[in-house]
């Protein structure tokens, strides 16, 4: 009879998903993994088989709250372009706040797991076509409230504001200042309010 674990798996794969958050897939060791979550080696090869499942396990855990995390911006019942603004202010605030530099386990996923893991590759795609169909949801919910000219494609509007969030992690790992970026933010609602008002007047 398997002897009972006496661990909760779902607090070993978030400890694991910071370690690889901070130092990407290659540069994580299982002596790192093993000292992150607390069990031994082999330990963590009886539980989640090897360091790549591993992994799959602690990226699935990330875009899953990434979805909820959107979603719980995006999806109320009164959002429109204010909520799509409100998300890429969160972006901005959560990766200025970042003081362990963990970064976005998307953006190191897409950049260092090219063509090693296409299941993972496949989840990043995943993860990233919800946030923007969300985004997609709150333009046009926008430009139903008259927020937003109606003549804007939404999808193109709400594909670029999530390049942006995209982005914003770079910029602050090249030190840009949180007032430089929270500049993005202003001016990005400026130029979707400003055309709109134009729009309204011509």
């Amino acid at each position: 009879m398997p002897r009972p674990r006496k661990f909760q798996e779902a607090t070993a794969v978030r400890a694991a998903r910071d370690v690889f958050r901070r130092r990407g897939y290659a540069a994580t060791s299982l002596s790192d993994l093993s000292e992150a979550t607390g069990l031994g080696k082999g330990s963590i090869y009886n539980a989640f088989g090897d360091k790549e499942t591993l992994y799959r396990r602690a990226f699935h855990d990330y875009c899953q709250e990434s979805i909820a995390t959107t979603d719980a911006i995006l999806a109320g019942p009164d959002s429109g372009i204010e909520s799509a603004f409100g998300y890429l202010r969160q972006v901005i605030e959560e990766t200025v706040a970042d003081d362990e530099h963990m970064g976005c386990m998307i953006a190191k996923a897409t950049t260092e797991r090219v063509p090693e893991s296409p299941e993972v590759l496949s989840e990043a795609g995943t993860t990233l076509r919800h946030m923007e169909d969300m985004l997609g949801v709150s333009v046009r919910r926008g430009q139903a409230a008259g927020q937003v000219d109606p003549s804007l494609d939404p999808d193109q509007l709400s594909l670029l504001i999530l390049c942006i969030t995209r982005g914003i992690e770079a910029l602050c790992k090249a030190d840009y200042t949180a007032e430089e970026l929270h500049g993005i933010e202003a001016i990005v609602q400026q130029l979707v309010r400003g055309y709109t008002a134009a729009r309204a007047t011509s």
